[in-house]
């Protein structure tokens, strides 16, 4: 479903390319070196997440290890991966915050019961058993779609499961501020589980999606809402949480498919979303096909690999750039990182705070000449020659690119008089 995207190895490598250019530009003097063991730490990537955003500083003891979550007994062998469970009896304390998000989140919904808990060690038999109801579903969850489990588990860096009593209506929740955590209701049957892990799984397939490709686009808060017909009470889906829904809800339909081809199909509670996932999705894709205009270039490709129809552009696409350039600048301590074997280029800008772009490698290549101070007509010879076209051809592509990094901020034109691009 996402192999025209990236596969699951080269989203991973980025997503770690990302956490670690930013500890770099937050901590310049400290030569911090993200390790495996924080970098799959929701609680770490949250304080990252929360230094990027201005809203905190960033210490070296806010990277910490995902083992100190997890413990001995808390991974389940899962094939592709490992699945970490909050097992260690200091889980609680640790994941506060994130507990809190989650249930103010339901208490908004009217879904809350009281604050939320998680079972851990500390709860014997209780605990012993609802793990192994986990690993039930894991186990169900791969022999029913196999494919579309090895996709998914990968990007679910942390399970807590909720004592039934303190989740109210909560089936499963995740947290964009807690990259990687999934919550889950004590599940009561493998069934439960598994839908749970493929729902949640899904959920964060997309917030790696978007934080390591081309989803949206700077006029995507332009978007009207989605008003979903299931949900009359909504004040609308801004489009954001609209592709997340529509990513879930055809993970779902997948998995509902998989299950309905196994040995007589698998029998689900009255609450399960996989009887109407197809139906759902179907309604949310194509109000999506018409938003062609706000959507990436990488959100088209999912939906083509979703639905088999890209979304439509409006008229107002520009066909013909305008050349009339000008002198760009650049800040001067921009930070480039180029992954092995990737497409694109990972930029850092040394704000306060810092910002982040990836960028395509012949954008990248732009930004670097423009720091050179590289004058815009010798950017037409470079690319002509770099895409053996001539130059009129390269003008045109160069404006694009010099359009791109305008646009994002990277490069600004100078005051002076405009030079044609040519």
């Amino acid at each position: 479903m996402h192999a025209a995207i990236a596969p699951v190895s080269t989203l991973l490598r980025d997503r770690r390319s990302l956490y670690q250019l930013a500890i770099e530009l937050l901590r310049p003097s400290a030569a911090v070196n993200l390790e495996d063991d924080a970098a799959e730490n929701p609680l770490a990537r949250h304080c990252i997440g929360e230094a990027l955003a201005g809203r905190a500083s960033l210490a070296c003891a806010d990277l910490l290890p995902i083992s100190d979550l997890v413990g001995d007994s808390g991974r389940l062998d899962a094939g592709v991966c490992e699945l970490a469970v909050a097992w260690r009896w200091e889980s609680n304390r640790l994941l506060a915050g994130a507990l809190d998000g989650v249930g103010t989140g339901l208490g908004r919904q009217h879904a809350a019961s009281g604050p939320l808990r998680l079972i851990t060690e500390a709860d014997g038999e209780r605990a012993a058993a609802a793990l192994e109801v986990l690993r039930d579903g894991v186990a169900l969850a791969r022999s029913t779609s196999r494919e579309l489990i090895d996709d998914l588990l990968p990007h679910i860096a942390l399970v807590g499961i909720i004592d039934p009593p303190s989740a109210g209506r909560m089936a499963s929740a995740s947290s964009r501020s807690f990259p990687g955590l999934v919550l889950l209701e004590s599940p009561r049957s493998s069934i439960e589980a598994a839908e749970a892990l493929v729902h949640e799984g899904a959920h964060q397939k997309l917030f790696e999606l978007a934080i390591t490709r081309d989803l949206l686009t700077v006029h995507s808060d332009e978007s009207p809402p989605f008003h979903p017909l299931w949900a009359p009470d909504c004040h609308g889906w801004p489009l954001e949480q609209t592709l997340a829904a529509g990513h879930a809800y055809a993970c779902l339909a997948r998995f509902s498919h998989d299950s309905a081809a196994s040995a007589g199909g698998l029998a689900v509670g009255p609450d399960s979303l996989l009887p109407v996932a197809n139906e759902r999705f179907e309604i949310i894709a194509g109000w999506l096909l018409d938003r062609g205009d706000h959507l990436g270039a990488d959100a088209h490709a999912l939906l083509a690999g979703l639905q088999g129809q890209r979304p439509r552009r409006g008229l107002s696409t520009v066909n013909s750039p305008d050349r009339t350039g000008g002198c760009f600048t650049v800040d001067p301590d921009l930070q480039f990182r180029r992954c092995k074997d990737a497409d694109r280029v990972l930029v850092g800008r040394p704000s306060q705070p810092p910002q982040l772009f990836w960028l395509e490698p012949d954008a990248a290549l732009a930004l670097e000449l423009l720091g050179q101070h590289q004058p815009t007509s010798q950017l037409v010879d470079t690319f002509a020659a770099r895409w053996d076209v001539l130059p009129p051809e390269a003008a045109d592509r160069v404006t694009l690119l010099l359009r791109e990094l305008s646009g994002s901020g990277l490069a600004r034109k100078a005051s002076g008089q405009p030079q044609t691009v040519r």
